[in-house]
């Protein structure tokens, strides 16, 4: 809603605050203006543009908020989307506008692929890998390129929560393995399988 609403503002220009909203490296870089590296995230171009990133949007935001609490979603997911468009725009000339919420969206789910890696054991390694790929290629990776679409942002911000991801998770591993069960092979089965019973509750 905060993002429908943001873009509302910034394509009828209500109250005249759409030219404070979006970022270019000059604007971030010459005029230090760096509130845009956050409010530019909520900018879009057009519906569009917004359908596109509040699905995942959405999903990702409630998943990792109800499992891992504030200071993941929004806090630490706010503070590495700016970083992101930060590092990006270092990449931009001077007059080119970054706006948009994949920047954010990449962070959530680089955060989200890491964290699932470590913490479900009950697959193997080989499972987990594939799954992670496997969510990349169909939601991830786009069916067409176009060159209005940042995809540099994309890689830096998933990046960004990968790296984010794997202190997060070693800083917690006890909390995590605490809520591990093992679980009785079955007759046609020799080998016992881990099974996590973490629940979002544990964490707030």
């Amino acid at each position: 809603m905060l993002l429908a609403l943001v873009s509302l503002i910034y394509w009828d220009d209500v109250p005249g605050l759409a030219s404070f909203l979006p970022a270019t490296r000059a604007q971030i870089f010459t005029r230090h203006e760096y509130w845009r590296l956050l409010t530019t995230v909520a900018v879009h171009a057009d519906f569009k543009h917004l359908g596109s990133n509040l699905v995942l949007f959405g999903i990702l935001s409630f998943i990792l908020n109800a499992y891992f609490g504030l200071w993941i979603f929004p806090l630490l997911t706010l503070l590495l989307s700016s970083a992101t468009n930060f590092v990006a725009l270092l990449t931009y000339s001077a007059d080119v506008t970054l706006i948009g919420a994949s920047g954010a969206v990449y962070v959530m789910a680089g955060f989200w692929l890491a964290m699932y890696m470590g913490i479900e054991r009950g697959h193997s390694v080989a499972n987990r890998l594939i799954r992670c790929v496997g969510f990349t290629l169909i939601l991830l990776i786009p069916e067409a390129f176009e060159p209005v679409v940042s995809y540099r942002t994309h890689a830096i911000g998933f990046g960004f929560g990968v790296l984010a991801a794997i202190p997060y998770y070693f800083w917690n591993r006890a909390r995590f393995r605490m809520a591990e069960v093992v679980v009785p092979d079955e007759p046609d089965d020799p080998t016992d399988k881990i099974e996590s019973r973490y629940h979002p509750a544990e964490t707030h």
